[in-house]
């Protein structure tokens, strides 16, 4: 019984069901199964779907928690004007060139030109057999514009908004009551912290439990995934698949890099502490739903600043999805050689631009309002919305996990930039990769000499 006992733990269990291979094999099998039955067995898209929801669940609360008590602590130190500055000018910079890459990957790849006719005819077909609600895009996608995003982000009732999910004005009532809780006495603040910091790690212990069902979960959501990806639709947009895809590889391995910089570690060490937010993102295809993971590699694998993973990485996730404007610039340059439209360099500049918005207020939309959005970027230039809609659904299937993946790479990016030097009292230690320790009390002369030989070797390494 003992030996029984020692031979199986649940640390053992997680680390085989959380093994690559493990996940690996589960999402091919998935697919594969998926591909044969066409995604018809609506108990495994229910079971995909139940895993999905349970994430779901914790990551809203896990998103509050996490902006208001970084927000907090960063108002209560006085170093909140200097981060906002610099978040806010990176997530642009990011933004627009997601868009610029976009637009020069269609422009260069010329994609919607020399379509055979055979391609054609399944595009043809499918806007035909979509036509009876593309006639009435009002019954179909509800207007969405930036003025929508903008009053949508004032909640007129927070509980409302909690209930509904709405995760633009969930966000912004964390950050202001973040802002206002850092704002006050400070013992107070201190005895608020305490109790949302444990909010904040009983979700965080749920999700840890929720991962040793994540091989199973990927098999039924790739099961479910494949099953609708309808193979017509493939080989006629698989130009634009393959440039959309193309472009957000291109991305996630530049958001790869900047993570290995600003952490001083090794690409296969960034990729062996974040591979499970890959993993939900790429299973799930949520973005929210890899938030945990994501944070958890950061801050405990890759020592990142903790306020600022659990700041930048839920706020990002919201304002800084760079396959939005990727996938609209894209999108809007295909549409155009599709119906022979001739783009000069000025319109090529309005479309960076305005997939760039395009692309802020889609984050907050929901995902069929989201894009219609394109609106922006199509409506100047005289080009069918709702065709471009009914083709965008129609892919979505096969770009979106991509597109999830790059979005969660590159968050985690933005938190390794912003947190990559740690805040005053606390040092990287040359001999513990990715480790954080706290900076040793000069109390005792042998403690202190160790302080000066860690500062002499951190100033080496820079």
């Amino acid at each position: 019984m003992t030996q029984s006992r020692a031979f199986f733990s649940w640390g053992r269990f997680a680390a085989i069901q959380l093994h690559p291979a493990v996940i690996v094999s589960a999402i091919l099998l998935g697919g594969f199964v998926g591909w044969l039955h066409g995604g018809e067995n609506p108990i495994l898209v229910y079971l995909g779907d139940i895993y999905v929801r349970l994430l779901q669940m914790c990551v809203i609360p896990l998103l509050m928690t996490a902006v208001i008590l970084s927000l907090s602590k960063l108002f209560s130190d006085g170093n909140a004007r200097g981060y906002a500055v610099r978040l806010f000018a990176l997530i642009a910079a990011s933004l627009l060139a997601a868009s610029t890459l976009g637009v020069m990957l269609g422009w260069m790849g010329s994609i919607g030109t020399g379509i055979g006719d055979e391609a054609r005819a399944v595009i043809g077909r499918l806007i035909y057999n979509a036509e009876s609600v593309a006639t009435n895009a009002a019954a179909r996608v509800p207007e969405f514009g930036l003025a929508d995003t903008i009053s949508g982000m004032v909640p007129d009732n927070i509980f409302l908004a909690l209930s509904s999910g709405n995760k633009l004005a969930i966000l912004f009532f964390a950050v202001l009551f973040g802002i206002a809780l850092g704002s006050i006495e400070r013992s107070k603040t201190e005895v608020a912290n305490a109790f949302i910091e444990a909010l904040y790690d009983t979700f965080i212990k749920i999700i840890s439990w929720l991962m040793y069902g994540l091989p199973a979960a990927l098999f039924c959501l790739a099961y479910a995934h494949v099953g609708s990806i309808g193979i017509g639709v493939i080989s006629a947009l698989m130009g634009f698949a393959v440039l959309m895809i193309t472009g957000a590889l291109f991305l996630w391995c530049v958001a790869t890099l900047v993570i290995c910089h600003y952490t001083r570690s090794s690409p296969l060490y960034v990729l062996a502490q974040l591979k499970d937010s890959m993993f939900v993102a790429i299973g799930t295809s949520s973005s929210f739903a890899a938030i945990p993971s994501a944070i958890s590699g950061l801050k405990q694998n890759l020592g990142v600043d903790k306020r600022m993973v659990d700041l930048v990485v839920p706020l990002g996730m919201s304002l800084h999805p760079p396959a939005n404007p990727l996938h609209f610039g894209l999108a809007t340059v295909f549409m155009a050689n599709l119906y022979g439209v001739q783009l000069d360099m000025g319109q090529l500049l309005f479309i960076v631009v305005a997939s760039t918005m395009a692309g802020v207020a889609a984050a907050g939309a929901p995902s069929a309002a989201g894009m219609s959005l394109i609106s922006f970027t199509l409506v100047p230039l005289g080009l069918p919305v709702e065709v471009a809609i009914i083709l965008l659904i129609a892919i979505d299937p096969l770009v979106d996990p991509f597109n999830t993946a790059l979005n969660v790479q590159a968050n985690s990016a933005l938190a390794a930039v912003m947190g990559g030097r740690l805040p005053a009292g606390e040092k990287k230690s040359p001999s513990m990769r990715g480790k954080t320790i706290s900076a040793p009390l000069p109390l005792a002369p042998r403690i202190h000499g160790n302080a000066k030989l860690q500062t002499v070797h951190s100033v080496q390494r820079q």
